[in-house]
């Protein structure tokens, strides 16, 4: 079963304006690397994966047209409607693109000193303050190990106090008697 001429006609300019959308897609795909700085790597596989679909977009597009052939003249036209493009409207896009991502680079760099210098400012902040309830926690243990010697001190002087001449209260007695290391008179020879 044949297309008419001017079947072939209508496929023809549809392929064209096909053409003109891959043309824009391919346009996404360049202002995406140009922001990211693709390297050769990156150009090479966003390549392959935009030409792969390139093909299913082409193979969709003759499925209702020609029934899942797709012709000759519809791929022309879908690649006089991609250059047409691309040499056109496409070089001013280009441009525009290289000029938007300098601009938004240069934006996004201005963001991130900004973000950088509050981020350093607030990381200084928390060191800080980190250091400095250290140096109280420090402080703090240094206290209560210089108490907790105080007492330790206090309880070995009280018992050296108790084990060298009696209790205090004997010794208190001796020294209102007089004669130190001797007994009082009040107390019972024995």
């Amino acid at each position: 079963m044949g297309f008419s001429l001017s079947d072939q006609t209508a496929y023809f300019l549809w392929s064209l304006a096909l053409g003109v959308l891959l043309g824009v897609l391919y346009d996404v795909v360049r202002a995406a690397r140009m922001a990211l700085r693709a390297g050769r790597a990156h150009v090479a596989v966003s390549d392959v994966v935009f030409f792969v679909v390139c093909g299913v977009i082409t193979s969709l597009f003759a499925l209702p047209f020609n029934k899942g052939d797709v012709r000759a003249f519809i791929l022309f036209g879908e690649a006089v409607g991609f250059l047409a493009y691309r040499l056109t409207l496409g070089n001013v896009m280009g441009k525009v693109y290289a000029f938007l991502t300098r601009k938004l680079r240069s934006f996004v760099q201005k963001i991130r000193n900004f973000l950088e210098k509050i981020f350093n400012y607030l990381l200084k902040a928390v060191v800080g303050l980190v250091y400095n309830v250290g140096v109280e926690i420090d402080k703090s243990r240094k206290k209560a190990a210089e108490k907790k010697q105080k007492k330790c001190a206090e309880r070995r002087k009280a018992k050296r106090r108790r084990s060298h001449k009696g209790t205090i209260y004997e010794q208190k007695t001796y020294k209102k008697a007089g004669n130190r290391g001797k007994k009082s008179a009040r107390q019972p020879s024995g």
